[in-house]
């Protein structure tokens, strides 16, 4: 017969052994809990955990694309923005052309109003938005379009063109001179350099902005244009326009050259802002397509939401009662813990 010694210390040690583990399912039963999923999802989950490794990938797609959607929506509605001001602009202007003959308007008047326009439009083109000139095309970091200066290179154009049609500058009191025929014939002839420098290739005069518009990628399978640049054919007509009525000498002029002048701009301003609500017509299909896109993802991230929480989710009750079943039983070893510790021979003899 083989007897096994029993001591007190082994008595004591009993309860707090097992304490450990209670401790360590009780921190684990918490944090459940408090996140709503298990503790550990590889253990539970096993070889399903690569499911929800997946779900949680294209979760993350999603709010990338949805951020990203973000800025594309805000580069549309600034650009948006600068297109309405550019086309107001151009079109108060042209119902100013038509409301009145040159005469009673004043040609000083025309010449004016067109070399703040020419200004505006500028100023609208070399707009930016988050570090990023919206109408650069994909050459966001440079600024698209060039000042219309003394120097400048269609300045220096243009008045080389004028002088070479007509033997003077555009501020020679001679401009008089200058018949409608003569005038009508300049601006006519599509091989003279002041009508070129506003076509390729001549517009890098102008300006330095791509052909290429951005394309953002606004789902998981869909790409779009989401902007437009200074080289679309409404902006070079508005130049045009604006550089005919300031700066080829109408206020110097007879009646009837002016009055040709006055009709090629309202020509060319009719064309431009045609091709203007043409432009935002493109640009108000793609915020339709970005908020569509916006949609259908917010609707497939529920989707894989509630994937996600029938596979890691934790049943609040169950883990409620696991807490308490684990509280008394911790409780219950601290107790008897204690009442161990309280046994002694000594009591006994």
């Amino acid at each position: 017969m083989k007897t096994t010694f029993i001591s007190t210390v082994s008595l004591w040690n009993s309860p707090r052994n097992a304490l450990s583990k209670l401790q360590s399912d009780l921190a684990k039963a918490n944090q459940e809990i408090a996140t709503g999923r298990y503790a550990d999802v590889g253990l539970e989950l096993g070889y399903r955990a690569g499911q929800g490794i997946s779900l949680r990938q294209e979760r993350s797609e999603l709010d990338a694309l949805i951020d990203g959607n973000g800025t594309v929506s805000l580069r549309l509605n600034v650009t948006k923005t600068s297109l309405d001001n550019i086309r107001s602009t151009a079109e108060t202007y042209l119902n100013s052309l038509l409301s009145l003959p040159p005469l009673e308007r004043g040609a000083e008047t025309v010449r004016d109003s067109a070399a703040l326009n020419l200004k505006a439009l500028t100023a609208e083109l070399n707009k930016s938005s988050g570090g990023q000139y919206l109408f650069a095309g994909t050459n966001t970091k440079q600024k698209p379009v060039n000042d219309y200066t003394t120097g400048s290179p269609a300045k220096t154009v243009v008045d080389t063109a004028f002088f070479t049609a007509f033997g003077r500058t555009q501020i020679d009191p001679t401009v008089f001179d200058i018949t409608a025929d003569q005038m009508r014939t300049f601006l006519n002839d599509s091989s003279n350099d002041f009508n070129k420098l506003f076509e390729n290739p001549d517009w890098d005069k102008w300006s330095s902005a791509s052909d290429n518009n951005i394309e953002s990628k606004i789902s998981t399978s869909e790409k779009i244009e989401t902007s437009t640049n200074a080289n679309e054919a409404a902006m070079r007509k508005l130049a045009k326009a604006y550089t005919i009525a300031s700066d080829l000498g109408i206020a110097g002029m007879r009646t009837e050259t002016q009055q040709v002048i006055v009709d090629k701009v309202i020509q060319i301003l009719g064309e431009a802002t045609n091709d203007l609500v043409e432009i935002q017509a493109k640009l108000g299909d793609a915020e339709t397509k970005v908020k569509g896109a916006n949609d259908r993802m917010d609707l497939q991230r529920k989707i894989i939401d509630q994937g996600i929480g029938r596979l890691e989710e934790v049943d609040p009750a169950e883990a409620k009662t696991r807490v308490d079943a684990l509280t008394t039983q911790i409780q219950m070893s601290y107790s008897l813990t204690a009442q161990l510790r309280q046994l002694s021979l000594l009591n006994y003899l």
